[in-house]
C-alpha cells in the first residue's frame, strides 16, 4: 500500500520509477552501474552492503528486497547477521566489515567522516575505487530507503523472491529497458 493516491496499487519501488521513466530512467541506470558495473566488489558484497544499510533505516521492502538478492545468489544474510544488530563478524571477512562499518558510519554519521576511515579501508586492502564503489551502494541505498518509506511501499514474501530472482541473474537491465520503453 502506497500512502499517495494515484499510487494505491504500487507493490514495489519498480512502480516508482516505471511511473515516470524521465525522471528516473536516469537513476535506473546508476543503479544498475553501482550494484551489477565492473567492481572488485562482488555483487554479492554489494547486495550485503545494500542489505545492511536497509536493515539500519529499517526499510523492510529494501531489507526483503535484497535479502532475497542474496538468497539467490545463495547467501543467508541472516547468517552474517547472527547479532541482530549487524553483520557477524565470525561470518564476515575483515574485509568486508571494515566495509560494513563504514556503511554504518555513513548512513548515522555522514559528517563524521575523515581521512583516517578511508585510511583505515586502505590499511585491510581496499583501493580508492573499491572504496568509492562501496560510498556509491551506500549512498544509494540511503535514497532509495527514503524513496520507498516516504511512499509507503511495503512488498511481499512473494515479489521479494520474484525481484530477488531477477536481480541475482539479470541486474537491474530489464527494468531500464521497460523504462526507456515507456519513456519513448
Amino acid at each position: 500500500m502506497s500512502y499517495l493516491s494515484y499510487s494505491k496499487s504500487f507493490k514495489g519501488v519498480a512502480d516508482v520509477f516505471l511511473r515516470k521513466p524521465e525522471r528516473y530512467g536516469p537513476l535506473l541506470q546508476f543503479i544498475e552501474s553501482v550494484m551489477a558495473g565492473p567492481s572488485a566488489l562482488t555483487k554479492a558484497e554489494r547486495e550485503i552492503i545494500a542489505a545492511h544499510v536497509s536493515k539500519m533505516n529499517g526499510c523492510g521492502f529494501c531489507l526483503g528486497a535484497h535479502v532475497a538478492t542474496l538468497a539467490a545468489l545463495d547467501i543467508d544474510f541472516h547468517a552474517l547477521d547472527a547479532t541482530g544488530s549487524g553483520p557477524d563478524t565470525r561470518n564476515v571477512s575483515a574485509k568486508l566489515q571494515a566495509i560494513l562499518e563504514f556503511a554504518t558510519r555513513i548512513t548515522r554519521e555522514p559528517d563524521s567522516i575523515r581521512q583516517t576511515d578511508i585510511d583505515a579501508l586502505r590499511d585491510v586492502g581496499w583501493d580508492d575505487e573499491t572504496i568509492e564503489d562501496a560510498i556509491n551502494v551506500v549512498a544509494l541505498f540511503n535514497y532509495v530507503n527514503r524513496l520507498v518509506d516516504a511512499f509507503g511501499i511495503e512488498g511481499d514474501d512473494a515479489y521479494f523472491k520474484h525481484v530477488g530472482a531477477t536481480l541475482a541473474t539479470q541486474g537491474y537491465a530489464p527494468l531500464i529497458k521497460s523504462a526507456l520503453k515507456k519513456a519513448s
